[in-house]
């Protein structure tokens, strides 16, 4: 798949996947300002892995329309992934620390769970550093991107299929 497709279609399912933070919220029996902070926090991680695939499509659709397209291109859009990815990971890290114990399994989610996506997201910004440094590639840049995505439906069904708990 060329570049300019590929990145093309991940902005429009980053679009869709925003939209259906507008049917967790519709589907949950409470105000989001009464959901817990598990919750809360899960609704924050739907909106961001779809709002910096987006972003990164939409970075990396403008410096494709720069011609000539250098070899470079994927260095600096990796880098500037890097920009946003590393404290991304370092708020969901510090966040989940700040759960207190047995909070995210009353939620319905696990430690075990939510540190495996924090391994995921952490090599995923290890990968842009090497692309960065080494590869210059499209494939490490546009990983990122889907692997975002993922996490964004991830969230998403977990939003929907979790029974919301009162006071998590």
């Amino acid at each position: 798949m060329d570049p300019n497709a590929a990145l093309s279609t991940s902005a429009q399912i980053a679009v869709a996947i925003a939209g259906f933070a507008a049917v967790v919220v519709a589907v949950r029996n409470e105000s989001v300002h009464n959901w817990g902070r598990v919750e809360k926090f899960w609704l924050r991680l739907l909106l961001v892995n779809s709002i910096l695939p987006l972003t990164f499509s939409m970075v990396g659709l403008l410096f494709l329309a720069i011609r000539p397209v250098s070899p470079a291109t994927w260095r600096w859009c990796s880098g500037f992934a890097a920009l946003f990815l590393f404290p991304y990971a370092t708020m969901i890290f510090i966040n989940l620390l700040r759960f207190a114990s047995g909070q995210l399994k009353a939620a319905g989610g696990g430690r075990f769970t939510s540190s495996a996506l924090f391994a995921l997201l952490t090599a995923v910004c290890l990968l842009q550093l090497y692309n960065v440094t080494t590869l210059a590639a499209f494939w490490p840049y546009f990983g990122a991107i889907v692997s975002m995505l993922l996490g964004a439906m991830y969230q998403f069904v977990r939003l929907i299929l979790i029974p919301q708990q009162p006071g998590t």
